[in-house]
This record gives C-alpha cells, sequence and structure tokens, in this order.
C-alpha cells in the first residue's frame, strides 16, 4: 500500500502506480480484461490454460508465460527476439492484432480513459513529477513495467537449500544430478533463471524458433510448451529428445526436483496482489 505522498520515492510510487495498472480492466478495449486476467499471481503470473482467448473471443496462439524474475530478461515474447524492453513488450497484448488479446483501439484511446480517473491523474504526477505531460502511452507502459520488475521469484525451498537454509529430499537431490548431468536439462535450462533465453526451431517444418521457458515456480504453470500442448511435468519431459534415456525413477527425481523451484512467498505475497480498490493518499 502507497505511503503519504511526502514519504514516496518517484521510482516506488511509479511501481505502485504500475502495480494498478496491471489489475486494470480499463487497459482492454471493452474492459473486461486487464494484465492479471492472464498473469494470475497464484500461477506464478502465468496460466492455467493451454491459451487464453483475447476480448473478442479470438483463440490464443501461444501459452501465457510466467512473469517471475521477467526484469532480468533480455528477451520478452516466445517468438519475437527483438523485443527486449518490457516497456515496448506492454504494447504487444494491449494492442497487439495477432491475436487480438486486450483489443485497445489506439493510444490516444487509452491515454483518455487513464486520464479521465482523477485517482489516475494524482499517481502519474506523483510518479513522473517531471514530465511536461504525466499520462501519456509511454508513462502507461513504463509503469506496469517497473512493475514487473518487482516480480522477483528468489525463495523456492532449492534456493533456501543453496543458502543453507532448507534441505532438498534425497529424491530431489537425485534430480538435481540428474537435471545437471545425464539428463542434459541444464544446457538451456541453466541457474539461476533456468533458461538460457535463446531461441530453437521445435518444428522445422514451422519455420518458427521459440524461446526456452523459465522452469521456475514451474510446479505452478501447467500446462507447458509454448502452445500448452503438455499437460503434465511427465509429458513435457517426455517430449524432449535428450531424456528418453532417462529411467522411470530418474524422471520422478526430476519432477521432484523441479517442484522444489516452486516459491511460495512469490506465489503468496500480497504486495504483488489485487491492489486497494480505494485510491492511495
Amino acid at each position: 500500500m502507497l505511503c503519504g505522498a511526502g514519504d514516496l520515492s518517484p521510482q516506488y510510487a511509479r511501481e505502485q502506480l504500475g502495480r494498478r495498472l496491471f489489475y486494470d480492466a480499463d487497459l482492454s478495449a471493452d474492459g473486461s480484461m486487464s494484465c492479471a486476467t492472464c498473469h494470475e499471481q497464484r500461477h506464478a503470473f502465468a496460466d492455467g490454460n493451454a491459451t487464453h482467448p483475447g476480448v473478442t473471443d479470438e483463440a490464443g496462439v501461444r501459452n501465457v508465460p510466467s512473469l517471475g524474475n521477467v526484469g532480468d530478461f533480455v528477451t520478452l515474447t516466445w517468438v519475437d527476439q527483438h523485443i527486449s524492453r518490457l516497456e515496448k513488450q506492454f504494447f504487444v497484448p494491449v494492442m497487439g492484432h495477432h491475436p487480438v488479446e486486450m483489443g485497445m483501439t489506439d493510444r490516444k484511446t487509452m491515454t483518455n480513459r487513464i486520464e479521465g480517473d482523477a485517482c489516475y491523474r494524482r499517481l502519474f504526477a506523483r510518479s513522473f513529477p517531471h514530465a511536461e505531460r504525466p499520462i501519456d502511452a509511454e508513462t502507461i507502459a513504463m509503469a506496469v513495467a517497473a512493475f514487473e520488475r518487482t516480480l522477483v521469484s528468489r525463495n523456492s525451498q532449492w534456493d533456501e537449500a543453496r543458502r543453507g537454509k532448507a534441505v532438498l529430499s534425497a529424491e530431489a537431490k537425485r534430480g538435481e544430478a540428474q537435471f545437471l548431468g545425464r539428463g542434459g536439462c541444464s544446457g538451456c535450462h541453466a541457474a539461476p533463471l533456468f533458461t538460457d533465453q535463446k531461441f530453437y526451431a521445435f518444428d522445422p517444418a514451422a519455420n518458427v524458433r521459440i524461446r526456452t521457458p523459465s522452469l521456475r515456480n514451474v510446479g505452478v504453470t501447467a500446462p507447458y510448451w509454448h502452445d500448452g500442448s503438455a499437460k503434465t511435468l511427465h509429458e513435457a519431459l517426455a517430449a524432449h529428445r535428450g531424456t528418453r534415456s532417462l529411467s522411470e525413477n530418474d524422471e520422478k527425481a526430476v519432477e521432484a526436483f523441479l517442484l522444489t523451484l516452486t516459491d511460495e512467498q512469490f506465489l503468496h505475497d500480497a504486495a504483488l496482489g489485487l491492489p486497494p480498490e480505494a485510491c492511495p493518499p
């Protein structure tokens, strides 16, 4: 929750403003969909569906990725290697057409809608005190990006074990050894992000290269793959050529290890959830 205006730095105010915008359905064409509609905290800011339809009910194309640690990413979509800033990525779901997601028609419409809210006028002035016009499409994107950079997930059981504050089960430890060794998983899913952020041709016939997803919080981000075609971790592992040499017991151990990457604190941190409805003082 925001403190008194005199206690806030513009950066902190911007993060809190971005949180409010992230959960605001007014960023969609018909007021029915917010960023949080597809990026739910309980799913590590991912989704529980294979894909998610937009405001026009046009079917989604890609599985909704988790936003955990997204501020550390240098590539931000499944297929576009040139979107490397959250401020730019913001406009893909809000105004994109392939497919339509939030369906906002244009920047002016979005800006006018936000500018018409007295609470937002006050919060933007506080967040962008030196801007000639505090509310425009760019500052809206900057605020949402500022909040997204606070979505840091580094307190899983695996992290705690690395700090000497927790102990992994024998099966999870064996799974980690397989993950790092024979399974070959860490070649693409390297710690600490558990992704190399590179793009690979999973289906050469389709001529599409797909970015390696992060495996942090993978226990709560099913279904898997870029199209949501793998419903379970077992299915996702079975689809990897390198894991076919693993025995059934080894695969179960890898799954046990992957479940230690769930950050319960991240999933339940009230500071990242839906903000109070009342405008902050």
